[in-house]
């Protein structure tokens, strides 16, 4: 029979990188004890040799003189509460989430598996019932971007869970985000140094709430005109507010952030265009591909996702399920991108 290749282990990927062994099981974690270059460096190393950790061999050194028996299934959930199936493949924000999970479970030697329940008419408890079928502990809950809060509820008391967004569940849970209040706060310091004097925004309400008025706080307290700031403000769901051309034509902005590319297809007139032709278009949510170009803030949920994974896996590994005591909030700040950025997304 045909000897099987043999595996590559930890010690093979210290040998490579020239680092203790301990140094390797830091880094592979991103322990704050280890540069972030070097956790880089030797993730890198790491992923080229094909190293895949056995997690049940994690999870044993993890609880390792707890004399408590320990099995891991090896995956991490990735639920989307309310996407469809479609939308999570064709939509670039979602393809974000998944391959920042995708990463960092594989580092850590788990498969992420995908539900879609809103989809497939799964209720919590019946999809409670199936991740403990099939011993999944860890737990990452996708970005909701319908609605303020989720009305979705599983069995938390045997789960490692973290959501990711800002959406409000029904039980307070480690959480991974966007830093919102610091993408606002970059668009506008790049506005100014264009020499916006006049500086206005479009959002949703409905976000703006969902983020505790991240948006509209950055914005009002970063504005060049701390007085009348709250004015440039327009959010476009809210029906008592103005029209937009009313409004438009009464603040004579000289310059444009919007919440997000979609937002273009709602205030699009002969005032924005010209405003777009004069590159005084700026958004928070930039993209790769979008057709007018604006500069603006890349959100890096795949580097969220990354940290969510690696949060969910570390508490299944400890054994802390169910809701934290102390919940954890981590946000991830985003990346700048002029108007000629064309590629993708910045390295890690």
């Amino acid at each position: 029979m045909a000897n099987l290749p043999q595996r590559c282990t930890i010690k093979d990927v210290a040998a490579k990188a020239g680092v203790a062994v301990s140094t390797v099981s830091y880094a592979l974690r991103n322990h704050p004890s280890i540069p972030p270059a070097t956790c880089r460096r030797i993730q890198d190393v790491a992923k080229r040799m094909g190293y895949r950790p056995d997690p049940q061999i994690s999870a044993l050194m993890a609880h390792i003189g707890r004399g408590r028996p320990v099995s891991s299934s090896g995956l991490v959930a990735l639920i989307w509460v309310h996407e469809t199936r479609a939308t999570t493949r064709n939509e670039y924000f979602f393809r974000q989430v998944l391959a920042g999970a995708t990463e960092r479970a594989a580092l850590r030697g788990y498969r992420v598996e995908e539900f879609w329940p809103n989809e497939d008419r799964l209720s919590g408890q019946r999809l409670s019932a199936i991740l403990s079928a099939r011993g999944i502990r860890s737990v990452l809950l996708a970005p909701s971007i319908v609605g303020v809060n989720v009305d979705y509820t599983l069995g938390w008391q045997e789960l490692a869970c973290v959501v990711l967004g800002y959406a409000r569940w029904a039980v307070e849970l480690d959480r991974v985000a966007h830093d919102h209040f610091h993408g606002f706060c970059e668009c506008l310091q790049q506005m100014k140094l264009a020499g916006g004097r006049r500086p206005a925004t479009v959002i949703a309400h409905e976000i703006n709430l969902r983020t505790d008025h991240a948006l509209e706080a950055a914005f009002i307290t970063h504005h060049p005109d701390e007085r009348r700031a709250r004015e440039f403000v327009h959010a476009v769901d809210v029906p008592s507010a103005p029209k937009f051309e009313s409004w438009f034509r009464r603040m004579k902005p000289d310059g444009l952030l919007l919440l997000n590319r979609s937002m273009w297809n709602r205030i699009d007139s002969p005032g924005t265009r010209a405003l777009l032709r004069a590159g005084r278009v700026w958004t928070a949510a930039w993209q790769p591909g979008d057709p007018l170009h604006l500069p603006g803030v890349l959100q890096r949920y795949d580097l969220a996702a990354r940290t969510a994974a690696e949060m969910a896996i570390s508490l299944e590994q400890s054994r802390s399920y169910g809701v934290p005591r102390h919940p954890q909030w981590v946000q991830i700040r985003g990346d700048w991108h002029d108007h000629d950025t064309v590629e993708e997304q910045g390295n890690a």
